[in-house]
């Protein structure tokens, strides 16, 4: 009779190994993730490997936004986006100066421009440290850069014309009388030797 009981429970023991065997091999998720939920996030068979590939699901808007970000991006656009920022920075210290600073504003900024604007450059800071007097009241400008729009590119002819919105912030006598304007500036770039320079730098009337 006990022979009997300990068979049977050596059986039940044994069915019960063999079903955990069958659950952990063929239903057991050994990555976590509900099989339920890898199926819906099987995606179509990749067109490079030929084989399934397990990915998150996107929406709608979410593929939109991840397509816009794989769009390649053209040579004329990268070109056009530095000039931008160029544009911004020389107008942003091309019209930042004080009368006491010896016009250094244009001075260092000549790196950055063709021969024809150099000499314009130094004709100008010559003519106007001529017309300053040694006792003028003190005047100074800030300039910053708010906006900048690409009126005109050529890639080919290597010409390019970028119009930068400026906030001036205007200091006469004292730091403390501040006024603030806002002005345009056209800036003019000539390609020489593969490298944008400005040719050009007029500011607009207000």
């Amino acid at each position: 009779m006990i022979k009997r009981f300990l068979n049977l429970i050596i059986a039940l023991v044994s069915l019960a190994a063999l079903a955990g065997l069958v659950y952990i091999v063929f239903f057991y998720d050994f990555t976590g993730k509900n099989i339920i939920s890898r199926e819906k996030n099987v995606s179509a068979p990749s067109a490079e490997t030929g084989s399934e590939e397990e990915t998150v699901v996107l929406s709608s808007e979410n593929q939109k936004d991840l397509l816009a970000g794989k769009r390649e991006i053209s040579e004329s656009e990268i070109a056009q986006e530095n000039l931008k920022r160029m544009a911004a920075s020389f107008a942003e210290r091309f019209g930042s100066y004080s009368n006491h600073s010896s016009y250094s504003n244009i001075s260092d900024l000549k790196i950055f421009m063709t021969s024809a604007m150099q000499a314009w450059a130094d004709k100008f800071v010559e003519e106007t440290k001529a017309k300053q007097g040694p006792n003028d009241a003190y005047y100074g400008v800030t300039t910053k850069a708010v906006a900048v729009e690409v009126k005109m590119f050529n890639e080919g002819a290597g010409q390019a014309e970028i119009l930068v919105n400026t906030q001036k912030r205007e200091s006469s006598g004292t730091m403390d009388n501040v006024s603030l304007t806002y002005q345009n500036i056209l800036i003019s770039f000539v390609k020489e030797a593969d490298s944008w320079k400005v040719d050009g730098a007029e500011w607009q009337n207000e």
